[in-house]
């Protein structure tokens, strides 16, 4: 899909990915509905914008274990542009307790944030792109956590190795409306997360992250889906070893 003149929401839109991608897409010539549960920091990121990228964003407060909430980004960008074209479900948090001293059980909002809003996200726009008519793009953020086993943040793992398979499983009846689907899968990189990680998990956990990739490659990657049209239900997998490449599955019809 061309991205200019395009409108785009994007959900945790105000650090990490989220925030790289608005303004990359805004460069593009994208109108972005920018999604976040920091009033203060998505208004500080649409001003931003806007002064460069005149009009081109519009922020709304969202905290995306809402249905409601998601349902106002899309509303917001109807009653301003009039379309929705592409829909990148973002919003991410990492585990803030090591899982057996999690005795709150806070890695319940770990699932709640990285997958079912994600579900969500997903659900609400092929609703709005199927009755247009018109096509449109998913991206959904995933994580190299959701393709392989991750012993110090075991939940987030299955929250984004739940991502991955849902993207794969949603991707072929996305196509059939003229939808493209993918889940983006980086390895470890400098964001807010990774940072919230170290300071949980502490030495251990830092010295297996030294492999990290550059955010600017992540958000290349966001592109390449995106502009990509023959691209449905994949895994594209960004690593310091291999940049970014398609990850290989086993034919379903492999023997087990």
């Amino acid at each position: 899909m061309k991205i200019d003149g395009k409108v785009a929401i994007v959900t945790g839109a105000s650090s990490g990915f989220g925030r790289a991608l608005a303004w990359r897409l805004a460069g593009k010539g994208a109108k972005v509905v920018l999604g976040d549960i920091s009033d203060a920091a998505g208004t500080a990121l649409e001003k931003e914008i806007n002064a460069k990228y005149p009009g081109q964003a519009i922020f709304r407060v969202c905290d995306v274990t809402s249905k409601a909430d998601q349902q106002r980004l899309f509303e917001a960008a109807k009653t301003k542009w009039g379309s929705i074209d592409i829909v990148v479900n973002n919003a991410g948090i990492g585990e803030s307790k090591q899982f057996d001293k999690d005795e709150e059980d806070i890695w319940v909002k770990v699932l709640r944030i990285d997958l079912e809003a994600v579900i969500i996200g997903t659900r609400l726009a092929l609703t709005e792109m199927i009755a247009a008519g018109k096509g449109g793009v998913i991206v959904n953020t995933a994580s190299l956590a959701g393709l392989y086993p991750q012993w110090n943040q075991p939940v987030y793992a299955a929250a984004k190795g739940g991502v991955v398979h849902f993207t794969r499983s949603v991707g072929e009846f996305a196509k059939r409306h003229g939808i493209h689907i993918n889940a983006i899968c980086p390895g470890f990189s400098p964001t807010g997360i990774l940072v919230s990680a170290e300071k949980t998990l502490g030495p251990l956990f830092m010295k297996a992250t030294q492999d990290r990739v550059p955010v600017e490659q992540v958000i290349d990657a966001f592109i390449m889906s995106i502009e990509d049209d023959t691209l449905y239900g994949q895994s594209i997998r960004i690593t310091k070893q291999l940049g970014i490449d398609l990850y290989k599955w086993r034919s379903a019809k492999s023997s087990l």
